[in-house]
């Protein structure tokens, strides 16, 4: 059958929409209405086509797609461009697809936003503050120990009651411009009856020293009770051997404990006031 002419009402009014899907319901209307295909079982099959365009065009999709469908159904509107194609794209085709990327383009690329904190930034720290900070910056060695094979360095019997019983010497680095005083402790590892065991205790040094001497102390050195009731050193452990840490602590402000102090409270002092501090482990064992 010889196709009619398409009335050109349907494109006219359909251009005016700017509509592509409403443009592709009223170009398989207008099939119908030509007699392309006759019969009930085509104007189901047209009739199907314009739910699925009416379907794509409600949910925002563009003209493309459902035309493809239609002509699936119809073999003479293989094309657009026969049913007002090349209008229907111009008018309704752009409209179709940018109505697309502005519901779906945003939300896919783009989370939700997070409000930033507000108020005033913490304020970084300042010099005279990092100069103050308590940090454990310097390094305690002892040329009286020996190499170990295994643990701490090794103190010599002769620093402890087992040989002539004087301290070991000592030396230090990396005292802090502007310190004050030096204080000495050297404690057992492990306490004794639940209390820190001080084997040693000296205070009043000049932060001006890098060493002592072993079995020797500087002029104006004042020396605490140790954990045995007697001022000065005294390393004689119990059993087979022990280890123990030796400390020195730099402090920007002098304590100048009296002699024969209790080197429990002075610690208490100490650690409040300054935690820059040379550490050293020293083991003993009885042969």
């Amino acid at each position: 059958m010889a196709q009619r002419p398409v009335d050109q009402r349907f494109v006219a009014r359909s251009a005016k929409t700017a509509s592509a899907g409403a443009l592709l319901v009223l170009a398989v209307a207008a099939l119908a209405l030509a007699g392309c295909g006759g019969g009930s079982s085509d104007d189901s099959s047209s009739a199907t086509a314009t739910a699925e365009v009416s379907g794509s065009s409600s949910s925002g999709g563009s003209g493309s797609g459902p035309a493809s469908g239609a002509g699936a159904n119809d073999p003479n509107a293989s094309t657009g461009s026969e049913a007002g194609g090349p209008s229907a794209g111009n008018a309704g085709g752009p409209a179709g697809s940018g109505a697309q990327e502005g519901q779906g383009g945003q939300g896919s690329k783009h989370g939700p936003r997070i409000a930033q904190p507000k108020g005033e930034p913490e304020p970084g720290i300042t010099p005279q503050q990092r100069q103050e900070a308590t940090v454990a910056s310097m390094t305690l060695e002892s040329p009286s120990s020996q190499p170990s094979s295994a643990g701490p360095q090794a103190l010599p019997s002769t620093y402890t009651c087992d040989g002539k019983g004087t301290s070991p010497a000592l030396s230090w680095q990396g005292v802090p411009q502007g310190s004050a005083e030096l204080v000495i402790f050297a404690m057992n590892i492990q306490p004794v009856e639940g209390k820190l065991f001080f084997d040693w205790a000296v205070a009043g040094l000049s932060p001006e020293l890098e060493e002592i001497e072993a079995g020797k102390l500087p002029k104006g050195a004042i020396v605490g009770r140790n954990s045995f009731g007697r001022a000065g050193y005294e390393v004689c452990p119990e059993g087979g051997g022990e280890t123990y840490m030796f400390t020195v602590f730099a402090l920007p402000k002098k304590l100048s404990p009296a002699q024969g102090f209790d080197p429990s409270a002075l610690r208490r002092e100490v650690l409040g006031a300054s935690g820059n501090v040379g550490l050293l482990a020293l083991s003993y064992a009885r042969g």
